[in-house]
């Protein structure tokens, strides 16, 4: 077991660098000790594309569909080698299932996007950081650069909650040019929010943009009003505050 764990930091390692040859050879050794990692074909596949061996990445793409046909990456990849288009790097991490938990996850759309050049540095899975801002919450980069911003709903909930003690870990889940997703997902609830669900089924923010969508640098951010979510979860806080009294 410590072995495979060395030989999985050092294909991730491998991908980092870009040593592409390294990395298709650490990841078919995980492979033969075990045989149905998903996590080690997909970052097979990455490596085998980057490697310009298109045949051989579609057909370890196609594995991971055999064992988990609703594979995120797999299919990503598959689409991309279909439409002849070029696949994004992905850095690979065993907390980036990008699995929707209801109430506790959310795929959202960042508005307010930083230029194209500072978007196409970013990769799939990557770790964002939330940075609270006066009037909604800005996601930036490990450089503390700015990405985009959230949607002003979700802006106003999570500024309550994670002053109320809650955590979140956010992750590029979908990134070109034009557009940028990110997973949100709650991990730690503290006993103050016990009661209070961080996304409540209603919050629609997991729209894809169009593809004409203009980026915005200069425009000034403006918060609308969500009278129905701000009068929820002031309720459901001050219960909770009369509870703690």
């Amino acid at each position: 077991m410590q072995n495979q764990l060395l030989l999985k930091q050092e294909a991730i390692n491998a991908a980092k660098n870009a040593d592409w040859p390294s990395a298709i050879t650490l990841n078919q050794e995980i492979l033969t000790l075990t045989p149905t990692d998903v996590e080690a074909m997909n970052r097979l596949g990455l490596a085998l594309l980057k490697n310009n061996q298109p045949a051989e990445a579609k057909k370890t793409f196609k594995q991971v569909l055999t064992i988990d046909g609703a594979n995120i990456i797999a299919n990503k990849h598959l689409l991309k080698l279909k439409n002849n288009e070029p696949s994004s790097d992905i850095i690979f991490d065993q907390n980036n299932d990008f699995i929707e938990e209801p109430g506790k996850s959310k795929i959202v759309t960042l508005h307010r996007l930083t230029n194209k050049d500072q978007l196409k540095k970013l990769k799939v899975g990557q770790v964002g950081h939330l940075q609270m801002k006066n009037r909604y919450i800005s996601v930036v980069d490990e450089d503390g650069k700015h990405i985009g911003a959230l949607p002003e709903d979700i802006s106003f909930r999570l500024s309550k909650l994670i002053g109320n003690g809650n955590e979140y870990r956010c992750v590029i889940y979908k990134v070109n040019d034009k557009q940028c997703l990110v997973q949100i997902k709650e991990t730690l609830r503290s006993k103050k929010n016990e009661h209070v669900v961080s996304f409540p089924g209603k919050l629609q923010t997991n729209l894809a943009l169009p593809d004409d969508f203009i980026l915005e640098e200069d425009i000034p951010f403006e918060v609308m009003e969500e009278e129905e979510d701000e009068d929820d979860l002031e309720l459901a806080m001050e219960k909770i505050n009369k509870k703690d009294v």
